[in-house]
């Protein structure tokens, strides 16, 4: 697995590519079940967890509930509050500062279509979904749902640019290595090591550049614009990712 952590072009972006260009065993749907397990797993946690604190942690612990999710709200001291972070992570496997989500109940949507149609609507009110799914394979058209893009259908990388962006966040000089390593204006580029790994990957090939990112990275793409991805759905993606890229602030 390569990952690039922090090198992204907003405050608040992640990326998972998930399958190789050639893995037909990997779809929009099969991803979207496995996310939708980690959530429902995330969500029973984080509940667990909110209900202990409450009941337990009433002295170190506030919880806050805001329009968009609920948080705790630290009321001691780091030393005190690290203590129960220790605690909480032992039994749950979070820490406090794991926010718990509003809205939970598109997990009981059951493919990634229905998911898209369950956001739409709220994204109207300004209610973003967690992620969105994107298949480099496919160029039918889909909506990226996250605050950017105004809710419109895109095709490839036409209304959004996301896929450029998702380029840039892994090889920030990919224009100058996307189809042949040697064109780089600066031979310097050819001795970094991820430059290296590209050339001779596609050494040779003639990548169409609406397929850039299904053969440069991968297959799948979860994206999320929002920063709404908690750190255990992160984790785990990143485990199951050929590429990933986080930065959420």
């Amino acid at each position: 697995m390569k990952i690039r952590n922090g090198f992204v072009t907003n405050s608040s972006s992640s990326s998972f590519i998930i399958g190789k260009a050639n893995d037909n065993t990997v779809t929009i749907d099969s991803v979207y079940q496995e996310i939708k397990e980690l959530y429902k797993q995330y969500y029973k946690s984080c509940s667990e967890m909110y209900s202990y604190v409450e009941t337990y942690y009433p002295d170190v612990f506030e919880v806050v509930t805001e329009k968009r999710s609920k948080y705790l709200h630290s009321k001691k001291s780091w030393d005190c509050t690290k203590i129960a972070d220790t605690q909480l992570r032992l039994m749950f496997g979070l820490d406090h500062y794991e926010e718990l989500p509003e809205v939970i109940d598109w997990t009981n949507c059951k493919t990634y279509k229905d998911y898209v149609n369950f956001w739409i609507p709220r994204m109207e009110i300004g209610v973003h979904a967690p992620f969105y799914i994107r298949d480099f394979s496919c160029n039918d058209p889909y909506i990226p749902l996250d605050f950017s893009t105004q809710m419109r259908e895109c095709s490839g990388d036409s209304g959004n640019g996301i896929e450029s962006d998702i380029l840039a966040w892994y090889f920030p000089w990919i224009e100058n290595i996307k189809y042949d390593c040697d064109s780089c204006p600066d031979n310097e580029y050819c001795y970094k090591e991820e430059c290296q790994e590209t050339k001779q990957q596609f050494m040779g090939k003639e990548i169409p550049r609406d397929q850039a990112c299904l053969y440069i990275l991968g297959k799948i793409c979860v994206c999320s614009e929002c920063g709404y991805l908690p750190n255990y759905v992160v984790e785990r993606l990143e485990e199951i990712s050929e590429y990933s890229c986080n930065h959420m602030g």
